[in-house]
């Protein structure tokens, strides 16, 4: 079943920048719509984690005086198996957890989000992944009957098999939607997980129809956590090819910036983390090195006749 693409934008050399609210972690969800505005951003992706009780319709009414939309909207708790990361009393039962992502969609849908992710899970540990993988598609099931009740998108997070994942491909992922079988269910990508992935170049143009949202950073020559992660084209410029391979494919919805860079906050206190500039410089230079790259990958495109709109 070919799943539902949540907004497009047509012109291909005006990239719609937003930036995860994940990737600011000294900020607020205020802070974080204020600073994207100011820099010139199209949206933000918003944590549900940093959601103020009582307080959503003044965010809405916020983000609506700041021109700023929603990208991606991330549940508080939005693995359906463990990540290494869960807050404090998240239940390790996947229908518990099911529970609780079905009602942060709920919440979520007034913001009219592009997509809403969910992740299947994580460990950290390549050796043993999350599991009971069985788990994932019953529970998908009951996440896409209630993203179609409140008229929302999800995007089931593609995350990395180094980093403890027991679905990590994306054959494997269009597999696995195939077998849940709604249209509200499309795969988000993620360049810092799926830039190992064998014959990923070629597997963007083939599978790009199940691509509902995608998730930018670089992924560091020496990478020393999952916390650990770099800018757009720098470190391994993984980046790059893989904008070309997505532009060329066809996508023209968000890109939405991720760049976890731990300054302690996960508990590893790297020297040269961008989390210790003030956030909205870190915005800005990651806008700046988003749009080097992808403006690069516009060039190379044209270039060898492989991008027809402009």
């Amino acid at each position: 079943m070919t799943p539902l693409q949540p907004r497009s934008f047509a012109d291909v050399a005006a990239p719609q920048f937003a930036m995860c609210s994940y990737s600011t972690p000294h900020n607020s969800i205020y802070d974080d719509v204020e600073q994207s505005a100011a820099v010139g951003a199209a949206a933000v992706g918003l944590w549900e984690g940093k959601f103020v009780d009582g307080e959503d319709e003044k965010l809405l009414e916020f983000m609506a005086t700041h021109n700023i939309a929603t990208s991606t909207a991330v549940p508080e708790r939005h693995s359906i198996l463990g990540i290494p990361f869960d807050l404090p009393g998240t239940p390790k039962d996947p229908e518990a957890r099911t529970e609780l992502i079905c009602r942060s969609i709920e919440r979520l849908a007034k913001f009219n989000p592009a997509v809403i992710a969910v992740a299947p899970g994580t460990t950290g540990d390549a050796s043993a992944p999350a599991g009971p993988i069985e788990e994932l598609v019953p529970n998908l099931r009951t996440i896409a009957e209630v993203a179609e009740a409140n008229d929302v998108i999800i995007g089931f997070e593609l995350l990395a098999e180094r980093r403890g994942c027991p679905v990590h491909t994306l054959p494997a992922m269009a597999e696995m939607l195939d077998e849940v079988g709604s249209p509200h269910l499309g795969i988000m990508f993620d360049v810092f997980h799926s830039w190992p992935e064998p014959d990923l170049i070629n597997r963007i143009a083939k599978y790009a129809p199940y691509i509902n949202s995608v998730q930018v950073c670089d992924a560091r020559i020496d990478e020393r956590s999952g916390f650990d992660r770099e800018l757009p084209g720098r470190g391994r410029a993984t980046a790059g090819p893989i904008i070309e391979a997505l532009i060329a494919a066809g996508y023209r919805s968000y890109w939405e910036m991720e760049v976890f860079s731990d300054d302690g906050s996960y508990g590893s206190d790297f020297p040269d983390s961008y989390w210790k500039l003030p956030h909205i410089d870190f915005i800005r230079e990651t806008k700046q090195e988003f749009e080097r790259v992808y403006a690069a990958a516009l060039t190379n495109l044209r270039a060898d006749g492989r991008l027809s709109d402009s």
